[in-house]
């Protein structure tokens, strides 16, 4: 995630900055980000800027811990799959 951000930080920057106009304009204002808040962010869950959103997402079946742990081991699964026959055509 570390290298994700590095790489992508002018980018990352600039949505910063628009947000921080953005949300200093709403009524009442939102919280400000920071480079720093972004960089300690490790999954989506810690967005805290989701919460303010205008529908309440975390009613939302995908923000539950037993969905998005269901879905991990899900995609874990398809790439296992997806290795397993990599495997077998490196065999034969």
């Amino acid at each position: 995630i570390g290298k994700a951000l590095q790489h992508r930080s002018e980018a990352i920057c600039n949505a910063i900055n628009r947000y921080n106009t953005q949300a200093a304009a709403l009524n009442p204002p939102r919280p400000k980000l920071s480079w720093k808040d972004i960089a300690e962010y490790s999954f989506l869950g810690e967005f805290d800027l989701l919460r303010h959103s205008c529908t309440d997402i975390q009613v939302l079946d995908w923000t539950k811990p037993a969905y998005c742990e269901a879905t991990t081991k899900y995609f874990k699964l398809l790439h296992a799959q997806e290795e397993v026959s990599h495997l077998n055509v490196k065999v034969r």
